[in-house]
């Protein structure tokens, strides 16, 4: 009896590998794919495709419907792309920030435009080397509608910055955009908006005066 049943019992334990590997094959075929479909209501959607009347709802990879409830804004920015290209970029160190300072964590202390483009200087909180040495910076800006948004990255693990410092920040950005608004976006995602004001493509700071659009002088506010 054990001689007729061990061939027949290795046969079918070969049967169901080759079974369950063609399964696992199928499957991940599948999934390279794109072939999941999605069930949302009455509706079968594939894999990237929006539900209709949601239109922040979408089929994954998984096949699993997902909806994005993040901030409509928020989710524009993250979205979107920054970059540095005709950008000129520059950081200077300050001062040690003292304890009892009321400085800001960010603020723009020079906006204006130039003849290729626009100036922005920003003062921001950082961490240096007791040294007064700065941490490796990198300045990005980009165009959101007629927004301008500008943000950096600074690269903490390549030294011994341990104190928190004011830093200077200059952007010099050669585009004949037409800017309404300016932003900056810090490293932990605030946003801050600069006080300025823009006519004609021309950027005013606070107190400035310029001729408005019916030959009157207008005060920036």
């Amino acid at each position: 009896m054990n001689r007729k049943w061990n061939p027949n019992w290795l046969v079918l334990f070969t049967i169901c590998l080759l079974v369950t590997a063609l399964t696992m094959f199928l499957i991940t075929i599948k999934d390279q794919l794109g072939l999941k479909k999605c069930v949302y209501g009455d509706g079968e959607y594939s894999v990237g495709q929006t539900i209709p009347d949601e239109p922040r709802c979408y089929c994954n990879e998984k096949g699993v419907v997902v909806c994005d409830t993040d901030d409509e804004s928020e989710n524009t920015l993250e979205s979107s792309e920054y970059i540095n290209d005709d950008l000129s970029f520059s950081s200077k160190f300050l001062n040690f920030l003292e304890v009892k300072s009321t400085f800001e964590n960010v603020r723009f202390s020079e906006v204006s435009s130039t003849q290729d483009g626009f100036k922005i200087i920003i003062e921001r909180l950082s961490m240096c080397s007791k040294d007064e040495e700065l941490p490796p910076q990198i300045g990005y800006y980009m165009f959101l509608s007629s927004d301008l948004y500008l943000t950096t990255t600074t690269n903490l693990l390549s030294g011994n910055y341990g104190k928190e410092c004011m830093v200077s920040n200059t952007f010099l950005i050669n585009t004949d955009m037409s800017v309404s608004k300016i932003y900056y976006q810090s490293e932990d995602k605030e946003v801050y908006n600069a006080d300025i004001c823009i006519f004609d493509g021309k950027i005013y700071n606070t107190g400035d005066a310029f001729v408005g659009e019916n030959g009157e002088v207008v005060m920036c506010e």
